[in-house]
């Protein structure tokens, strides 16, 4: 019996052979691909190691260049007499870098690496370290398009002032709008408290209350903590720690309260015993700044000169601010007890206000209160308040002559009130009008880096506390 291919027939063939056909092809088109896949893969692989192994390096080069900075500063006021201390610190810093990029290091994976001798030098008052290293990395995929190794490298570099002597001013401001409570549930309370203000419908004042004949802060005497005792209890804080330098008299505290003008509470040459009495720190709120607040008349005047003193009335930077500079004894770079670095605390919530609350005396003016408590002057008057931001091109000439400006940012609490007319109702509305912008002209006062904020009580102490820190110049990554 005979087969006859038909052309039907034919066709099923031939579609058979062509189909088995394709799929011989795809099987080799795939082999041929996964080889290059692999490696693309493989390559993922390998420099995912190179990455994670960098990363552990670099974190070891960062380490070592702190520890040798520290190190350094460290031997360096442990050994403050010894002959050829500077060298003998340097050495010791070299030897702890090593040693702390070994053991952050660690064993690392297909890697090789090798430390470079760290670098230490000392540039007055100021160690700067340099960590540099090299690493090659072995890759297991990646010689499929011949690229055996990754090579990696990176540089780190730190810096630490040495034990410094330095001057802190701390310049408070005890303007009326300090007497605010330094919660919402305070201010809310004292509006409920104080009277003032009978003319303005009884609205319960609030904002810088202490116009003769009213009661202003006394509502809120060892009842409601204003923003003024919050400052005070955390200046406190930072006069316990500067009591205990790592060398002797390395820092001073001064106390420099100002509304119109620039006040003394406690002189920078005072001890940190006669500093903390004046502030009153053994003692209960209301405190020292407190009892400093605005109330219409000028207190720590000089003698019985009523045109020095913290002044009344207003808030004025371009008064205060100049008086700083002239207050400050040495504009130094620390290296000495003789050439102290000055820095000056500025604790404020920003608020400039142009009014004055004064007497014409002798072409000065003098704050003598009303009625006058000050013999032989007249009572003083009131120009009417003026609320604005301060203007911070008053900080460059203090910045200019070598002090370093730290600022503390007190932020009002939004004052909460029903306008029911008046001239306290108009000043808070002018106040929460303009309050948000407060700390914009703050930050371009201060000295790169050296502004911070708080509001409640523990974040002012923690913040003021943090400035003193920045102050010592703690070890840092400078690169």
């Amino acid at each position: 019996m005979s087969w006859v291919l038909n052309p039907q027939n034919y066709s099923k063939l031939h579609t058979i052979s062509i189909s088995r056909n394709t799929e011989g092809s795809v099987g080799v088109i795939f082999g041929l691909c996964l080889i290059p896949l692999i490696g693309i893969i493989g390559l993922g692989v390998d420099y995912g190691v190179a990455t994670s192994n960098k990363a552990k390096l670099d974190r070891a080069a960062d380490a070592a260049a702190v520890a040798a900075v520290v190190t350094a500063k460290a031997y360096l006021a442990n050994n403050p007499n010894q002959v050829n201390v500077t060298t003998k610190a340097i050495a010791a810093g070299v030897a702890q870098a090593n040693s702390v990029f070994q053991v952050n290091a660690g064993n690392l994976p297909f890697t090789t690496f090798q430390l470079q001798t760290p670098q230490v030098t000392r540039t007055k008052q100021t160690f700067t370290s340099v960590v540099k290293y090299t690493a090659t990395v072995k890759n297991n995929f990646g010689t499929i398009f011949n690229s055996s190794t990754i090579n990696l490298g990176n540089t780190a570099s730190a810096a630490a002032d040495v034990s410094s002597y330095l001057d802190f001013y701390l310049m408070v401001d005890v303007s009326g709008s300090m007497g605010l409570p330094s919660t919402d549930s305070g201010m809310t309370q004292l509006a409920s408290a104080n009277n003032d203000m009978y003319s303005d419908y009884q609205q319960g004042c609030q904002f810088a209350c202490h116009f003769p004949g009213f009661v202003g802060w006394s509502k809120a005497a060892g009842t409601i903590q204003l923003r003024s005792d919050a400052v005070n209890s955390a200046v406190c804080s930072l006069i316990t720690r500067a009591a205990n330098p790592t060398v002797p008299n390395q820092y001073r505290v001064g106390i420099y309260p100002f509304i119109n003008q620039l006040g003394t509470l406690a002189a920078l040459t005072g001890t940190m015993s006669t500093v903390s009495t004046a502030a009153q720190c053994s003692a209960s709120w209301p405190l020292a700044f407190t009892s400093l607040l605005d109330t219409g008349t000028t207190q720590l005047p000089v003698g019985r000169d009523p045109t020095t003193g913290t002044g009344s009335g207003g808030t004025h930077f371009e008064l205060s601010l100049p008086q700083m500079k002239t207050t400050i004894s040495s504009f130094g770079d620390g290296s000495s007890a003789s050439t102290p670095r000055p820095f000056v605390f500025l604790v404020t919530d920003g608020m400039q206000n142009s009014q004055y609350y004064f007497t014409a005396s002798g072409g000065k003016y003098a704050y003598p209160g009303n009625p006058s408590t000050f013999a032989g002057y007249a009572n003083a008057w009131w120009d009417g308040s003026k609320p604005a931001p301060m203007d911070p091109s008053l900080c460059q000439s203090l910045k200019n002559a070598g002090a370093t400006i730290s600022i503390l940012y007190i932020p009002y609490n939004p004052i909460k009130y029903v306008d029911r007319g008046g001239g306290v109702a108009w000043e808070n509305n002018i106040v929460n009008g303009f309050s948000s912008t407060l700390s914009n002209p703050l930050k371009s006062c201060a000295s790169s880096g050296f502004f911070y904020t708080a509001n409640t009580p523990t974040d002012i102490t923690a913040a003021l506390n943090a400035m003193f820190d920045q102050a010592l110049q703690v070890a840092h990554i400078i690169q």
